[in-house]
């Protein structure tokens, strides 16, 4: 009988997978708009063959570039994760940007704003 202790093995590989994605990014690229990413989460398929990684980026940086960027580096990031990584297939690659840091931002803005209201 097999036990279910809650975790897939697709969510622990994604999580060793950010942790690995977050690092080479942070070390080898020098290019200075890779330089303001951070790598919030990455899920991947029940197959391991795939990887949704999310990104966030400065205020002012522009999201869509830095993902482009991202793909244009996805052979490396794929080479730099079979080196750490000891599965069968490397999952290929595809980022998504993460817009949670902005709705979070505005949230914040419209409670701010309630609350002077409320003060006048």
């Amino acid at each position: 009988m097999r036990k279910d202790y809650g975790f897939r093995r697709a969510d622990r590989v994604a999580s060793e997978v950010r942790e690995i994605m977050a690092l080479v990014v942070a070390r080898y690229f020098r290019e200075p708009r890779i330089a303001s990413v951070t790598i919030t989460k990455v899920r991947l398929s029940d197959d391991l063959r795939n990887a949704t990684v999310f990104f966030a980026v400065f205020p002012g940086e522009d999201p869509k570039a830095t993902g482009e960027i991202l793909e244009r580096h996805s052979p490396v990031l794929r080479k730099e994760m079979a080196k750490h990584l000891r599965i069968k297939y490397i999952p290929r690659l595809l980022f998504v940007y993460d817009d949670g840091n902005d709705e979070a931002g505005r949230i914040d803005t419209l409670l701010d704003q309630i609350s002077g209201d409320e003060v006048q």
